[in-house]
């Protein structure tokens, strides 16, 4: 049966985008027709951790822009999502941006220096205007945590190549990774930076609007993070980590994980990112998300937060506490906190493959409950409300139709595009009826065109399942397992889909294909 939802469409429409002064102009962009994409690497060997990043700063001289077929697949994703799911502003707006294109006037060297002083300041104008920053204490406060979080990151990505640079002297085979890395720092603020200003952009919308609170760890000001020598230790973990990264990536080497195990899948034993033991290890779990943030400069969890603008249609004048929620693949459980600090009642339950991962996840919601509701009594193994399970997603170890609200954050483009069909199975079976999933992760083709030349290329840092994800309708493998679709948003690099499931009198209200 395939589960549409045109009806609920037609009815509702498509969301508008608000009329708001945005910081920068929005880009028109140009692609070709359907199944046609623009652009293929002529140095595959050299694409490292900063590969995604390509597609934001767009700023790569080295790439081979003739045309030629990317793929098979005669529609995009997004073209497919726009018939099936309400789209959120933010959709529509992120298909347009391009930092490169509403910086033109800035980076224009024809023009005289006067005059790219004057669009700077312009720029720079519209900027703060559009962001609030001056018309309240709160809005003063977020951006400023912000600029100094990717200011952070940024400075962290600098020493981190500046260390790597000092290895490839003694080192040769890392020099040219490095250089096409120092390019792209370089030129950072006219795309990293610049997404990042306008994904924060959109999440303090989100939060004025009261889709969400503001970032716990902000409004925390004796949280560990404004710690200097926690800082420091950090910083410290990153570079070495950074360091032995580029250079197994420079050699080709794809590690296997140090433990084996029969209830582990081949794919997991996989040293995604060629990162160290892959996620099986303590020092993995520690280091992943400083590698993470510093390759969005700061940005992901604005970028993740967006799962909780649509797990708030979902919450809507519901009592939390009465509310059980399933996150599927918590890795360091970060991301968990956020849900907590926003349901602090929720009953939650997250999991993962990975005993170091789900170590770290306890670890940091113990941490959470400390700083942000010591006097909690709740459920779970440390009176949070939260439950801890080692499960695969393929086959999860949870009763069926025991859960309101099922998430996952970044896990579907690591998966087999079997795994992905077991996942998504499993995750209709465990949601009541009514319910709701949202999946957050990855843009795909289409959603960003000025991307769609380079999007596959992350998939060279051992993302083995990167370029079939990119290319799957989302929609129709999760209204395959009975579910339907719902809506959808953007921020900048990520999207997150959301999907309902239908009580059994609107099941059979729903229309069969023929």
């Amino acid at each position: 049966m395939l589960v549409c939802r045109q009806a609920r469409i037609a009815s509702r429409g498509k969301a508008t985008t608000p009329q708001v002064r945005l910081a920068f102009q929005q880009g028109a962009h140009r692609r070709n027709s359907h199944g046609q994409k623009p652009g293929s690497s002529r140095f595959a060997g050299t694409r490292t951790m900063a590969a995604l990043e390509d597609v934001v700063t767009m700023k790569d001289d080295r790439l081979d822009t003739s045309d030629r077929p990317y793929s098979d697949t005669a529609v995009y994703p997004a073209e497919l999502d726009a018939e099936k799911f309400t789209e959120h502003w933010s959709v529509e707006f992120w298909k347009n941006f391009s930092s490169r294109e509403a910086l033109k006037d800035v980076l224009d060297e024809a023009s005289p220096v006067s005059d790219r002083l004057r669009a700077f300041q312009e720029t720079v104008t519209k900027a703060l205007s559009s962001s609030s920053v001056l018309q309240s204490t709160e809005a003063a406060q977020y951006w400023a945590y912000h600029a100094l979080r990717s200011g952070f990151f940024s400075v962290q990505a600098i020493l981190g190549l500046s260390y790597a640079r000092s290895a490839a002297n003694r080192d040769s085979r890392s020099t040219d990774v490095l250089t096409r890395m120092e390019a792209i720092a370089r030129n950072g603020w006219q795309g990293p930076l610049a997404e990042a200003c306008m994904s924060y952009y959109q999440d303090y919308e989100n939060i004025k609007e009261g889709r969400y609170t503001l970032p716990w760890d902000m409004v925390t000001t004796s949280h560990r993070q404004f710690n200097p020598l926690y800082i420091a230790r950090k910083a410290a973990a990153f570079v070495t980590e950074a360091t032995d990264t580029l250079r197994r990536r420079e050699e080709g080497r794809v590690e296997d994980v140090w433990i084996k195990g029969f209830n582990i899948p081949d794919y997991f034993q996989n040293t995604f990112h060629y990162q160290t033991d892959g996620w099986m290890s303590s020092r993995s779990a520690q280091v992943y998300e400083a590698s993470t943030e510093t390759l969005f400069v700061g940005r992901q969890d604005a970028m993740q937060r967006t799962t909780l603008l649509l797990l708030s249609d979902y919450m809507r004048g519901k009592d939390a506490s009465q509310i059980k929620g399933l996150e599927v693949a918590c890795g360091t459980g970060r991301f968990a906190t956020f849900v907590k600090d926003n349901y602090p009642t929720l009953d939650l339950t997250v999991t993962d493959l990975s005993p170091f991962y789900l170590q770290e996840a306890r670890n940091n919601l113990k941490y959470w409950k400390r700083k942000r509701s010591p006097l909690l009594s709740l459920s779970g193994v440390d009176g949070n409300g939260v439950s801890f399970i080692q499960t695969p997603a393929e086959d999860l170890d949870i009763p069926s139709e025991s859960m309101d609200v099922v998430y996952s954050v970044y896990l579907f483009h690591e998966l087999p595009a079997e795994s992905q069909e077991k996942a998504a199975a499993e995750m209709a079976r465990v949601l009541k009826p009514g319910g709701m999933v949202v999946l957050t992760d990855s843009v795909q083709l289409g959603d960003r065109p000025s991307m769609d030349a380079t999007l596959g290329n992350f998939g060279d840092f051992n993302e083995p399942f990167y370029r079939d994800y990119i290319e799957r309708d989302l929609g129709a493998l999760f209204e395959s397992v009975g579910l339907v679709c719902d809506s959808k948003a953007l921020n900048s690099t990520t999207k997150s889909l959301s999907f309902i499931k239908p009580s059994a009198e609107e099941d059979s209200n729903l229309p069969s294909e023929e």
